[in-house]
């Protein structure tokens, strides 16, 4: 079970210049909800995850591969706010193969991390927000498209229904978005999140006081995978936000995970409803939905009263919702389902295709281990 991966918020711009052709487009490929791309790095094809609430970060092998140089150390928070301290290195170029490949960036910076994720969608880091300081980037997810142009976009500053970056967005997409029609939160347009909405602590706690968020479900759970591991345990909730408005676009009855990013995040599932602009030069994010109708998001996703992820050669619990809290606990074997034996599967494999039977039907039976002995739950989707 893949949740979002996301780190940054301590944000500095590296220098970096670009030559060659006003702007480039290039493909992505969705895989595990991560949009991945290919980069040309010191002249060698790299695949990528492409992350805007990210930074530029590539794998400890690949570091040794160029034998890159260290310029120094950050510390970074992942999804789950968890902190570490990072090498810092600098290659010599770095290129995207698209066109005449002439559009450069030269002497990036990266940060050297390693993710259990990398091997299994077959990528060597992440391109982040930092990379595009310079740049005005456009994302349309029905052509799985990204244009790169160098220089902002001074057309953006008369559209009405463009965002600025909040003041303290240190260059990442983090802009006030409208919760109901008149009270706003903060929200990180990130790419490298897979939810729709992932909620923070501080703005679902307001939200809820104001009666702006209504409460589906409560759980019990570990966190996210991020860059520096999976979150512990603890509580877990789920809400549906009845009113969300990007612009004056309005999304209702979204559901959300609360959590302990960062900052509220807008994720990848959101280009599924529209094309996004952001403008770095500028400091604007633009959201232009494919109808201009609203989207009611009400049936757009169901989720399983009992989550599971594979450890170890094992199918786990990870997180239990509502009244099945007391029956189950966090960390229980799924043995059987509907009576069957279930095969394990590599983490990878849960990751990029998951179990076909869950996919499938809206109702189970699960049989599982857990420390008074064998028991069968019936779980349900809604």
């Amino acid at each position: 079970m893949m949740k979002n991966i996301y780190f940054s918020l301590i944000f500095c711009v590296f220098a970096l210049s670009v030559r060659g052709q006003d702007a480039v487009v290039f493909p992505y490929q969705v895989i595990a909800s991560k949009m991945v791309i290919q980069v040309k790095l010191n002249g060698k094809l790299v695949p990528m995850i492409f992350d805007t609430g990210g930074r530029n970060s590539i794998s400890t092998a690949l570091k040794t591969e160029f034998n890159a140089a260290v310029v120094g150390t950050m510390s970074i928070l992942d999804a789950n706010s968890n902190k570490k301290q990072i090498e810092v290195v600098q290659l010599e170029e770095l290129g995207f193969p698209a066109g005449n490949e002439a559009t450069l960036f030269k002497n990036p910076r990266f940060l050297v991390l390693d993710s259990e994720i990398f091997p299994c969608i077959g990528v060597q880091g992440y391109i982040g927000s930092d990379l595009l300081q310079d740049c005005t980037i456009d994302i349309d997810d029905q052509k799985k498209e990204i244009t790169i142009s160098k220089g902002g976009r001074s057309s953006l500053m008369s559209d009405r229904e463009v965002l600025p970056f909040v003041d303290d967005a240190k260059g990442i997409p983090i802009v006030s978005v409208n919760v109901g029609k008149y009270d706003q939160i903060r929200m990180m347009f990130d790419t490298g999140s897979d939810a729709l909405l992932s909620l923070k602590n501080d703005a679902y706690e307001r939200l809820k006081t104001d009666g702006l968020v209504q409460v589906l479900r409560e759980g019990e759970g570990g966190g996210s995978i991020g860059v520096n591991g999976r979150g512990g345990a603890g509580k877990q909730i789920m809400v549906q936000v009845p009113e969300l408005l990007i612009g004056s676009f309005q999304f209702t009855n979204a559901r959300a995970k609360v959590g302990n990013p960062p900052e509220t995040l807008l994720g990848y599932q959101s280009l599924k409803y529209g094309k996004v602009t952001i403008d770095y030069v500028n400091k604007l994010f633009l959201f232009s939905p494919f109808t201009t109708e609203k989207v009611d998001l009400t049936h757009a996703k169901q989720n399983w009263n009992l989550e599971i992820y594979v450890h170890d050669g094992q199918y786990l619990v990870a997180t239990v919702w509502g009244k099945l809290i007391g029956q189950v606990a966090v960390g229980d074997v799924l043995t059987h389902i509907n009576g069957k034996v279930i095969k394990a599967i590599p983490f990878c494999e849960s990751l990029t295709n998951g179990l076909p039977v869950l996919k499938e039907n809206t109702k189970l039976v699960f049989t599982l281990k857990t420390k008074s002995g064998l028991k069968n739950i019936t779980v349900q989707k809604d």
